[in-house]
């Protein structure tokens, strides 16, 4: 089934042109990240105007949601207004942001349920439907919708830390280490992404690379955030030293970062604002790989 809808990348509408407009776009993401639920006015005003919306604002909307129906109507979209808002109609094998979601989901439990080689296929395929460096390319990111799509950013990344642990079960380790690198250029702050490459490398017989991963992490948060790496990491470290190799569970590793979270998560959004666009393995250049193919490498 082809997808109606894609906004994990620029917002677009297969086969219809491009949406046009800011207010337009923002309204459509907005409306696809609560698919099947009915947005209030009041909601989609704090979505799509960042200070107090104008006296036509509903007017504004109700003008937004009509030029969105043509094209939405042409793709099989269904955009319904009523009383208590505005809800779009929309099924996951049509949207990619849910194919994304239903796909990881299915990845994590064939992790979860020590299917590896599964769970590389699944997630590879989720992170193939990235096409650009964040969802919703270009829709400024007012009120409820910066914490939406910020979910889904970071869903992307723990997808794929996720494929470097798969990677890892499936006995690819070097496959791993490439997703890992990948990953920890977008983010050098995610701590679960340094354990995993440490395994990574132990599990390659490189311990020198897994000494030099794990003075890399620990100099990156000190001058980063001021503070140790996570205690984790430095267990996970002595144990590989020992060549104690650990038998890694799905999902343990994402424990230990809750303490530093808030704290990386704001660096690390200053990193991308200063961080030349290079340094993010961006689509632009005639061959190059999309976001998603450099985690994914397939």
């Amino acid at each position: 089934m082809e997808l109606a809808t894609k906004m994990l990348g620029r917002i677009e509408v297969p086969g219809t042109g491009p949406v046009p407009g800011t207010k337009p776009r923002a309204l459509l993401v907005t409306l696809l990240l609560q698919a099947n639920r009915t947005v209030s006015v009041d909601r989609l005003m704090e979505a799509l105007w960042e200070v107090e919306p104008p006296r036509s604002a509903v007017a504004n909307l109700r003008t937004y949601a009509h030029a969105l129906r043509r094209p939405l109507d042409r793709v099989g979209v269904c955009l319904e207004s009523g009383p208590g808002g505005y809800v779009l109609r929309a099924v996951p094998p049509r949207c990619d942001h849910l194919c994304f979601a239903d796909l990881v989901d299915r990845g994590q439990e064939a992790l979860a349920a020590g299917c590896p080689a599964d769970a590389v296929d699944l997630l590879e395929r989720a992170l193939d439907l990235w096409r650009g460096p964040c969802a919703a390319e270009g829709v400024p990111r007012h009120g409820p919708l910066g914490g939406w799509l910020g979910d889904l950013d970071e869903e992307r990344l723990r997808a794929a830390e996720s494929l470097g642990e798969a990677h890892i079960g499936a006995g690819c380790p070097r496959a791993a280490v490439r997703v890992l690198n990948a990953l920890l250029v977008v983010a050098p702050l995610r701590g679960r992404a340094w354990r995993l490459r440490m395994l990574a490398h132990h599990r390659l017989g490189e311990s020198a690379a897994v000494v030099d991963t794990y003075r890399s992490a620990t100099r990156l948060f000190r001058e980063e955030l001021g503070v140790d790496s996570d205690p984790e990491l430095t267990r996970l470290y002595r144990a590989l030293l020992r060549w104690d190799a650990p038998s890694y569970a799905p999902g343990e590793s994402e424990r230990a970062d809750d303490a530093t979270s808030a704290a990386r998560a704001t660096r690390e959004a200053l990193l991308r604002r200063n961080l030349p666009r290079a340094r993010y393995g961006l689509p632009g250049r005639a061959g190059s790989p999309t976001a998603g193919q450099a985690f994914s490498n397939r």
